[in-house]
């Protein structure tokens, strides 16, 4: 058994100690449930607290896992010590980008307006295929003294006595001339972040704690930062200081949790959420109570970003706000 794995197992036992009954007193949470949070605490009722579990999915986070999937097998041929079978990645890469073109008939050949860059899905993966697909590979051969230690590494531990984060980390080097530690998030954007959007990221904080616990390094030798195969760069995400930054963030979650604060937060991104009845509206016949009558109306550029289906008048309007909405978006069907 790996130290890290011991690590995890211990940290099992200190929760069961701490409550004997199982996991059931224990609130666990992963970034992406932490994100749902700080993006939009009426999602995150729907998903976690009323547990309407609706699957998402966009071109975009598609086509990103694909690229991971690559960039894992990849990493994991490195750390065995094995030839990277290339043509057997690119080829999986190929056929999966293949179907997002044939499910996303529209975007996947149109600009990405998103981005500065203004390629298409189709010109993102030629590069990832031509160029990109190599950087670990060379990555590592300019850093002779970094060993791969962990790949979409998973970790398990108690936050306090009411909270633990769970979740994967992508990739961990150990630098074995300092004994420092490396984290990588893949992330498959077109374009790096500006300073002020990188200021103390909480997903970084809760893995430089995992990474503490799993490897037995203090948190001053360890360093983060998302790697951009697309930007073909990696850019450093984190300061000395980041957990110690991130804690009033964390504490203020859970409280605003603990407190039933839920009230919404439409933007244009209600356009791809799985609980918008104008990007779903399947949800009307399959699941009524998932529907948010709060969303977003905008669709396109010269909408208005501040319509909404319904005005948020407090917690104890919403079932009364989605039985109207449903009777309306019912009528408009028909």
């Amino acid at each position: 058994m790996r130290l890290s794995e011991v690590i995890i197992t211990m940290a099992e036992l200190f929760i069961k100690v701490l409550n004997p009954q199982g996991y059931a007193k224990i609130d666990r949470y992963s970034y992406s449930k932490i994100s749902t949070y700080e993006g939009c605490k009426f999602k995150f009722k729907l998903q976690y607290v009323d547990g309407n579990w609706v699957p998402g999915s966009s071109i975009a986070t598609e086509f990103g896992t694909a690229m991971h999937e690559a960039e894992e097998a990849i990493a994991k041929a490195i750390q065995a010590g094995q030839p990277i079978d290339y043509v057997a990645i690119k080829n999986a890469f190929i056929i999966k980008n293949r179907e997002l073109e044939y499910k996303y008939a529209t975007e996947y050949n149109v600009p990405d307006n998103k981005e500065g860059s203004f390629r298409t899905y189709k010109e993102k993966m030629n590069q990832y295929l031509d160029t990109y697909i190599y950087r670990l590979e060379t990555f590592m051969k300019q850093h002779p003294t970094y060993k791969i230690v962990g790949i979409e590494q998973a970790f398990d531990f108690s936050y306090d006595e009411k909270h633990s984060f769970n979740g994967k980390i992508d990739r961990v080097f150990l630098d074995e001339a300092t004994g420092k530690l490396v984290i990588q998030d893949i992330k498959s954007w077109a374009e790096p972040k500006k300073p002020a959007e990188l200021k103390a990221p909480m997903q970084f904080a809760v893995y430089m704690m995992a990474a503490e616990l799993l490897y037995g390094v203090d948190r001053t030798n360890i360093t983060c930062e998302y790697d951009l195969p697309l930007c073909n760069m990696a850019q450093p995400a984190t300061s000395p200081t980041i957990i110690e930054e991130c804690e009033p963030q964390i504490q203020k979650l859970f409280a605003g949790i603990a407190a039933g604060n839920f009230k919404p937060s439409p933007s244009a991104l209600c356009n791809w959420c799985q609980y918008s009845p104008i990007a779903n509206p399947d949800l009307l016949n399959t699941k009524p109570n998932a529907v948010c009558p709060y969303a977003c109306t905008w669709r396109k550029k010269g909408d208005n970003v501040r319509d909404v289906l319904m005005r948020w008048q407090g917690p104890e309007m919403e079932a009364c706000d989605r039985k109207l909405c449903l009777e309306q978006l019912k009528q408009l069907s028909k």
